[in-house]
């Protein structure tokens, strides 16, 4: 299936990727791309957790929480990379 944000975000980091020549900032700009993804998966899954459990669906829930927690854990990873040391190459 596929997801008109998310191709947006794809076509956005694309269209970024064409534009910049400096390799740091390109990383930087990657990443920023990457984690915009990040942050709409975890939007999306956040809320179909919420749907699940209103729904008395633990089971449901149980498994898109995984989900949702590797999603956060991807964004963390991202943010801890982008701040040890690509911003500042960037910069």
């Amino acid at each position: 299936m596929t997801c008109p944000a998310i191709d947006g975000i794809i076509k956005e980091a694309n269209e970024t990727a064409g534009e910049v020549e400096d390799k740091e900032v390109l990383d930087a700009a990657l990443i920023n791309a990457a984690q915009a993804a990040e942050h709409y998966e975890i939007n999306r899954y956040g809320t179909l957790v919420a749907w699940a459990k209103r729904l008395g669906r633990a089971d449901c829930a149980s498994v898109l929480q995984q989900t949702l927690d590797e999603e956060k854990a991807t964004d963390q990873k991202l943010t801890k990379l982008a701040e040890s040391k690509i911003n500042a190459r960037a910069a």
